[in-house]
């Protein structure tokens, strides 16, 4: 007889899950679940940018409180170097009192100290919390300058000075032009000033007569007043030439026991000379 046969017994299974199909490039371990994909679609707060907000506003509220501060205005002014300019004054020219020390500007408050003729230089510095120190060098006498009678001392830049004296045995110079008027806290001929420093490192050429002064004219510039005469430089440039001219005229001069009555040195190689008996000549001086 025939017998059927008894397939063998298959162990239970666990139930299989369902089946996800997968995203594109991705695989089942990526996928969002269902709670993640109601998460996603919540906007959320974009807290960087509210951390970065509230951060300026903080800030931009800091500044204004400092920038309106009464206790940031400058309610100290203090005043160094000055010796003939009254302290006040030039806290006044400043006007920097009651400014705010951030935004006060300290450049033109130095333009407008510099106003005052007395004053050649001026640095102002910031002192924390609430002043300002300022520094000023006053300007001094360094020669005279004649004009219509009356002697002004003037400083080296040529700034005329008033109520100053000259310093004692220092130079004169006589303007014999009646033009430029002269006035407190104007500038003499710059050039003429820049020639006569020269001339006095120079000193008077070797065996010379001594120089007892200078004059000076708009039209002919600086010359020199000597013991024997007048040397007309008229102005600074070519100034090694020029004095290396006189040098060879007072020689000249010597070698013919004669005095160097005058000589103008404003032409070049052919300078206008007068020695002697008042004899006019004209000698060439050729360039070494």
């Amino acid at each position: 007889m025939w017998s059927r046969r008894r397939r063998p017994q298959q162990p239970p299974t666990a139930p299989e899950s369902p089946v996800r199909r997968p995203r594109a490039g991705g695989d089942y371990a990526n996928a969002p679940t269902a709670t993640e994909r109601v998460r996603r679609s919540i906007p959320l707060p974009r807290w960087r940018w509210v951390i970065l907000t509230i951060s300026l506003a903080t800030v931009f509220a800091a500044a204004m409180v400092v920038l309106n501060s009464p206790l940031l205005e400058i309610r100290s002014v203090s005043i160094h170097g000055t010796q003939n300019v009254s302290r006040e004054s030039v806290a006044q020219l400043s006007g920097l009192r009651g400014e705010h020390i951030l935004l006060s500007n300290l450049g033109e408050a130095r333009e407008r100290i510099l106003t005052q003729p007395l004053i050649a230089e001026v640095t102002i510095d910031r002192v924390w919390p609430n002043g300002v120190r300022i520094t000023v060098q006053e300007r001094t006498p360094w020669a005279g300058w004649e004009a219509a009678g009356q002697v002004w001392a003037i400083d080296a830049e040529g700034v005329v000075l008033e109520g100053f004296e000259p310093p004692a045995n220092s130079v004169t110079v006589r303007q014999v032009s009646s033009l430029p008027a002269m006035r407190a806290g104007t500038h003499v001929d710059l050039e003429a000033i820049d020639l006569i420093r020269r001339l006095i490192e120079a000193q008077e050429p070797r065996n010379g007569p001594r120089v007892l002064g200078f004059e000076w004219a708009l039209r002919t510039g600086l010359t020199v007043i000597t013991q024997h005469g007048r040397v007309t430089f008229g102005g600074a440039d070519g100034f090694d030439f020029k004095y290396s001219v006189w040098q060879e005229l007072e020689l000249e001069a010597q070698r013919r026991g004669e005095p160097l009555l005058a000589a103008d040195l404003r032409f070049g190689t052919r300078p206008s000379v007068e020695i002697g008996l008042g004899l006019g000549r004209a000698v060439r001086i050729l360039e070494p």
